[in-house]
């Protein structure tokens, strides 16, 4: 809601799957959900364990018997209410994804997944087909795209204000985990297990972020092809990168480069990103997010 107009005209009826009290990401999916009252959380499956769950769950306020041991008996118990939920969060492990959100659209539920979906084409399409078939909405989520100076640069390209488009300059380059934090945090170790998180760290969980940017300010820009260079740093995270260096050609000429990392030591959070047109040049980083330069 940018402009004080709802979306909605009630709350619609919600529930989680993951996100539990020592989620990363779940304070952040129901602090952002109920911001403007466009959800009202009523359900969920918040931990792989049961009783932790409820435990978690009550003290949100879900009442104990919404409080589900797992997805499967969630969406089959809320779909028998009449006030049963109409949209689900999945803030689960990577390689849980595909599966729930399969099992979401089956359902009859709009879905609000994190980041990756599935692992490959293959389930992607299989996810684009329920969504038409079952005609419900699923997305990812990239919320940096939300920021009102990314619309004011994509707005700004789309006029021509750049020229045409040179050179693109991203990075998402932390330094949190510069030495192996995941021995100590088990919120973190997941997601540098190939088992959980899938084939790849840093390229997966941050150069996805600078990257979707780029193609929200610049929707015209087309990769065509990439060489990628991948280094594990920490050695116990192999054969999991924890820095990596993208170049790209587009195909309209334009040339990109993307540096991810999660051992740039000192660097708070690191993401920018910089387009370079014939005429002048874009540039935001997150961490001043209501700031765009722009350079002629």
């Amino acid at each position: 809601m940018i402009n004080g107009t709802k979306a909605v005209d009630r709350a619609l009826r919600w529930g989680m799957v993951g996100g539990g009290g020592t989620s990363q990401i779940g304070y952040i999916h129901r602090s952002a959900a109920l911001r403007d009252n466009n959800f009202q959380l009523l359900a969920g499956a918040f931990d792989i364990d049961a009783e932790r769950g409820r435990a978690f769950g009550t003290s949100l306020g879900v009442a104990a018997e919404r409080c589900y041991p797992d997805y499967e008996t969630l969406f089959a118990a809320e779909a028998a209410r009449e006030d049963g939920i109409e949209a689900v969060s999945v803030a689960t492990p990577n390689n849980t994804h595909f599966a729930i959100c399969r099992a979401a659209l089956n359902a009859g539920l709009h879905v609000v997944c994190e980041k990756p979906l599935c692992f490959t084409t293959q389930e992607a399409d299989e996810l684009e087909r329920l969504c038409a078939e079952k005609n419900k909405l699923i997305g990812v989520t990239y919320g940096y795209a939300g920021h009102q100076l990314i619309q004011q640069a994509r707005e700004m390209i789309a006029q021509g204000m750049l020229g045409e488009i040179r050179i693109v300059n991203m990075q998402f380059a932390h330094g949190f985990h510069h030495e192996a934090v995941e021995l100590q945090n088990a919120s973190t170790r997941w997601r540098v297990d190939p088992r959980f998180v899938g084939p790849s760290y840093v390229l997966g969980d941050l150069a996805t972020h600078p990257l979707f940017l780029a193609e929200t300010m610049a929707p015209q820009l087309k990769v065509k092809r990439l060489l990628c260079a991948r280094q594990s740093f920490v050695a116990t995270r192999a054969p999991l990168e924890d820095n990596a260096f993208v170049m790209m050609e587009y195909d309209n000429g334009a040339v990109g480069t993307l540096w991810a990392s999660a051992v740039n030591c000192g660097s708070m959070h690191g993401q920018k990103i910089r387009i370079v047109g014939a005429k002048a040049s874009l540039e935001w980083w997150d961490e001043q997010p209501n700031q765009l330069r722009y350079e002629v």
